[in-house]
């Protein structure tokens, strides 16, 4: 009964950092949905804005921008091991639902916003499940995960140590922004194309980042993760802080150079288990909050389309005018202010037990799947 008990308290807690990950990504993807996505790093951002906006966007890329996809990967990996823990160490289900993940992702990064996560995460996931990595022992998934981090960074660390690439030519941002506020069908064409460069990504850079992250997060849910965070809490400040630094000595504030992407990626990490060990010592404070974030843990999916259907429909549809044009304060802004009508929404209509849109879809199309598979092998 203890242990069920156990996890139980460990799935809340998950549901809740979730919660408040998918709420809080949508401050850093707000630069890539009102910019094209190939702009989206430079959003509003030029040598002559005020000092004031150039330490808040220092700030911003400091404590926020990719700290909360890491804290999300992580929590990913961390759900998948628990699923399959739950399924009795049986990966079938699992590869259905990560199935479905991939279908969902795909007509998502298509058809909706090419900046898409979830494709991402499907095939990743599938790529440890088909490596049987779940029934690796600890040691061994641990020792991987390191080498999988340390692939991940190979790339980013040679594209920094690389000459620098031209900038942006007027007459090519326009053309960006016209594709993007122009015919369906034009999007469309340009998603698809940035959709086939995810492929590149994912060989060379994400499989291996991300993958690595998952694994990591597996190996922690086989040890005691809260007292190995709290042990090595200082030290993670350490690092994601020397790491954060060193874009700033590099660039000196100056948004025009490229910062070393490799140190980024590396502080992320860190941020975010500093984040998972903040909120643990907090959490008992807030009850009535972390039941909130709970809540919108277990619509995340819905929450994190809902963001890119409206914000998709409000920047390309409704307000073209805007996209490309906006400064970062009033995007901040905005994405204040979507995220306060999702936590309304989830506080007057959500109810326990109750699978949302998304969900719905998610949980049907992996039992079809789970279905086929079990029919093609009878």
């Amino acid at each position: 009964m203890d242990a069920v008990s156990s996890l139980s308290a460990r799935v809340h807690q998950f549901d809740a950092l979730r919660g408040l990950a998918v709420l809080m990504i949508l401050f850093a993807n707000i630069f890539a949905f009102a910019y094209p996505l190939e702009l989206a790093e430079k959003a509003g951002l030029s040598d002559s804005i005020s000092v004031l906006s150039q330490v808040q966007h220092q700030l911003y890329l400091v404590f926020i921008r990719g700290k909360f996809i890491s804290l999300l990967t992580l929590l990913f990996g961390a759900s998948l091991y628990l699923l399959w823990h739950q399924s009795g160490s049986s990966a079938i289900k699992l590869k259905a639902r990560m199935s479905a993940l991939l279908l969902m992702g795909l007509c998502h990064a298509m058809f909706v916003w090419s900046g898409d996560i979830l494709l991402m995460y499907a095939v990743v996931a599938s790529g440890l499940l088909w490596q049987q990595a779940l029934s690796w022992t600890p040691d061994h998934q641990l020792r991987y995960a390191k080498h999988y981090l340390a692939a991940g960074l190979v790339l980013p660390t040679l594209i920094w140590l690389a000459p620098g690439g031209q900038v942006e030519e007027p007459a090519e941002t326009a053309k960006l922004l016209a594709v993007y506020t122009g015919s369906y069908s034009d999007q469309l064409w340009h998603q698809f194309k940035y959709v086939g460069l995810l492929v590149f990504d994912l060989l060379f850079v994400s499989y291996w980042w991300f993958g690595g992250m998952m694994l990591l997060a597996i190996w922690g849910m086989q040890s005691d993760w809260q007292a190995l965070l709290k042990k090595h809490f200082y030290k993670l400040v350490l690092i994601a802080f020397g790491c954060a630094l060193v874009p700033l000595a590099w660039t000196g504030l100056s948004v025009e150079k490229q910062s070393p992407l490799s140190f980024q990626m590396i502080s992320d990490l860190c941020f975010a288990l500093i984040y998972i060990r903040l909120f643990m010592l907090v959490a008992p404070a807030f009850p009535k909050v972390i039941e909130l974030l709970r809540y919108c843990g277990r619509c995340s999916l819905s929450l994190y389309l809902w963001q890119s259907v409206a914000m998709v429909l409000l920047f390309r549809w409704f307000c073209p005018e805007w996209f490309g044009v906006l400064d970062r304060a009033s995007l901040t802004v905005i994405a204040a202010s979507f995220l306060a009508l999702q936590l309304l929404w989830v506080q007057l209509f959500y109810k326990n037990g109750q699978l949302w849109w998304f969900e719905r879809l998610y949980r049907r199309l992996s039992v079809k799947l789970q279905t086929r598979a079990a029919q093609t092998r009878l």
